[in-house]
């Protein structure tokens, strides 16, 4: 099989521990493009901060942003958007501000950045990310993902499970290891994303490669053609692959993509 497109998820699978691209990764990243495989992150970041680390690479990516809400074709050409229930973002934002727990709010153009104190570099934020201490006051409609960083133990976290039958939840992880929940609304997932962008491209999703590390990829595993998990990944993840690499501090998806390259 001659793969065309590459999904792969970045915090804990492309990124390393210190939130960037290897040398290596770049360069990998670099002779899928030039070979002409199209490379697009799929990870609950939103949209800007989902490139971000391409564009810093010379590269430009698709997008499955916002854990599958936001996809986007190389350049930024919108393929699909999908907006949470408004009813949905009002209960989410109380939640976060009664709880106190950062969390990211992922609109089409930035994204709130909700912590309990602003970070130095508020002032000097870019126009694409908002710092708050409160969403009480954001505007959410529209908005197409939550990323919540509630505690494991949280007894809050309750109140955000009842909603399961009107939004997706899934577990994910940051770069840093911490655990954290995506919430996009029903029916959209990173598989859902995936299958959008391959549509969009007119290529079959049997020619597309995911690659990623926790139970928020595994919808977009099982609408690749070849599923790829992190060794560093959660038991789901590397259950549902069919191939195990290494992780992010050994240059996993650059050795994957290295191989895929000789094999051709």
């Amino acid at each position: 099989m001659r793969y065309r497109l590459l999904a792969i998820d970045l915090d804990g699978t492309l990124l390393n521990g210190a939130g960037g691209l290897s040398p290596r990764t770049t360069e990998a990243l670099r002779r899928a493009a030039a070979a002409g495989l199209v490379v697009a992150p799929a990870t609950a970041r939103w949209y800007q901060a989902a490139v971000r680390p391409f564009a810093a690479a010379g590269l430009e990516a698709a997008a499955i942003a916002s854990a599958g809400a936001d996809v986007r074709a190389p350049g930024g050409q919108t393929v699909a958007q999908a907006p949470l229930p408004e009813e949905f973002a009002r209960f989410i934002a109380a939640l976060c501000d009664r709880a106190g727990w950062p969390a990211t709010v992922a609109l089409p153009e930035f994204a709130y950045r909700r912590a309990n104190e602003l970070p130095p570099w508020a002032a000097n934020a870019p126009e694409w990310l908002r710092p708050v201490t409160s969403l009480r006051d954001a505007d959410l409609r529209g908005a197409l993902a939550v990323l919540a960083e509630p505690g494991a133990e949280d007894p809050h976290l309750a109140e955000l499970r009842s909603w399961r039958d009107r939004v997706e939840l899934f577990d994910a992880l940051a770069f840093t290891g911490e655990g954290m929940v995506s919430v996009t609304a029903k029916g959209i997932d990173k598989g859902a994303g995936l299958r959008a962008l391959c549509a969009a491209l007119g290529i079959d999703p049997a020619e597309a490669v995911a690659i990623g590390d926790s139970e928020v990829d595994v919808p977009m595993f099982e609408a690749a053609g070849l599923a790829v998990a992190v060794a560093t990944g959660t038991p789901a993840a590397k259950a549902a692959a069919r191939e195990v690499i290494a992780g992010p501090e050994e240059d996993g998806v650059a050795q994957f993509i290295e191989e895929l390259l000789r094999r051709g």
